[in-house]
C-alpha cells in the first residue's frame, strides 16, 4: 500500500567535496500531482532529481517512495520510475522502434509487452510513423518527444523531466507540455525541473523554489502568489508604442516598479482599480492608441524574484 506521502524527501543533504549543493531539504510530492522544482542555474535542482531517482546517493537524509528507501531498493524503484535527462539519453543512430526496444528490453519486459507500449506511445506522442527513422535524423522537438517515450516505455508510476522544454522554440514548448499534462492526467505522477516559470505556472499543482541549495518556498502556484506579493499586473500595448514618454508620467503614480517586456509595458500597483482611470488618461494624452489592456494576478516571475532577494 503506498503511503499518503507518495513520495517523501526527509533531510535531504548533499556534499561533491567542499560544496554543499543541497542543504537539508525536505519535500513532499503526492501521487497523481504535477509538481514543479524551479531555481536559477546552480540550485540544486538536477542534484535533486538524481537523488529521487536513486542515481546519487544524499550525503545526509532519505527519500523514500511510497515509504520504500529508495536508495536501498534500487532495483524495485528504478522499475517505478522514467527519467528524461536535460541530456537525451535516446541513441542517435537506433531508430525510433529501436531505442523503444532497447528501453523496454532493459527494464525487463517483454517483446510483445514492448511492441504494444511502442504503438501507444508513438500514438501519444504524435510520432505515428517515425518507427524507422533514425533518432539523428529527428528535429530537435521530436527527439525530446522520443526520450520521453522511452521513459515511459515500462509504464512507470513516476515521471521525472529534467528541463524538457529546454532549447524548444515556444510552440514546441507549448506542444510539449500539453503532452506532458496529458501524461499526468491519464495518471503519472510527474516532477519537473524548469527556469521557465510561465510554463511551470501553467501545468504544476504545485511548486518548490530552491535556492542556493535550500528549499525557501512551496506551494501551489496562486497560494505562492497570494503569499508573497502584493502586486498586480497591468499589462500595456500601445502604438505608435512610444513608451519612454508614457513611462515618466506612469511614474508618478502609486507604482511600485515598471517593466519593459518585449513590445509593452508592464506596471506593478497594489490596486489596479485606484490608477486605471489616470493611466488611461495619460495614454490619450500622449496621443497613443491602445492595442491591449490587461490586468492580471503577479506572475510566478515576480513572486520568484521577490523570495529570492529576499
Amino acid at each position: 500500500m503506498v503511503s499518503k506521502e507518495y513520495i517523501k524527501i526527509e533531510h535531504i543533504t548533499k556534499k561533491f567535496g567542499d560544496v554543499k549543493a543541497l542543504d537539508d531539504v525536505n519535500l513532499e510530492i503526492q501521487q497523481g500531482s504535477f509538481f514543479g522544482i524551479i531555481g536559477l542555474s546552480g540550485s540544486g535542482k538536477t542534484t535533486l532529481m538524481n537523488m529521487i531517482i536513486s542515481f546519487w546517493k544524499p550525503t545526509m537524509g532519505k527519500i523514500s517512495f511510497g515509504g520504500v528507501d529508495v536508495h536501498k531498493h534500487r532495483n524495485f524503484i528504478v522499475k517505478q520510475f522514467g527519467f528524461a535527462t536535460q541530456a537525451t539519453s535516446v541513441y542517435r543512430l537506433l531508430t525510433v522502434e529501436e531505442n523503444m526496444k532497447y528501453f523496454g528490453k532493459m527494464y525487463g519486459m517483454r517483446k510483445r509487452d514492448i511492441q504494444k507500449r511502442t504503438e501507444i506511445l508513438l500514438d501519444l506522442m504524435h510520432m505515428t510513423g517515425t518507427n524507422h527513422v533514425l533518432a539523428k535524423e529527428l528535429s530537435t522537438g521530436m527527439m525530446r518527444r522520443l526520450d520521453i517515450a522511452c521513459a515511459l516505455i515500462h509504464n512507470p508510476k513516476v515521471l521525472l523531466l529534467d528541463e524538457p522544454t529546454e532549447d524548444l522554440d515556444p510552440v514546441l514548448r507549448k506542444e510539449l507540455l500539453a503532452l506532458n499534462k496529458k501524461i499526468n492526467d491519464d495518471g503519472t505522477t510527474i516532477i519537473m525541473t524548469s527556469h521557465m516559470l510561465d510554463e511551470v505556472e501553467t501545468v504544476c499543482d504545485k511548486i518548490a523554489i530552491l535556492h542556493g541549495g535550500r528549499l525557501i518556498a512551496t506551494d501551489a502556484p496562486e497560494k505562492l502568489k497570494e503569499k508573497y506579493s502584493k502586486n498586480e499586473e497591468i499589462h500595456i500595448t500601445t502604438v505608435p508604442g512610444k513608451y519612454d514618454n508614457l513611462v515618466k508620467k506612469f511614474r508618478q503614480l502609486p507604482i511600485s516598479n515598471i517593466v519593459m517586456k518585449s513590445k509593452k509595458v508592464v506596471l506593478y500597483t497594489p490596486d489596479a482599480s485606484k490608477i486605471l482611470d489616470k493611466i488611461l488618461s495619460i495614454i490619450n494624452e500622449g496621443k497613443e492608441k491602445i492595442v491591449d489592456l490587461r490586468v492580471n494576478k503577479p506572475s510566478m516571475e515576480e513572486v520568484f524574484e521577490y523570495i529570492t532577494k529576499r
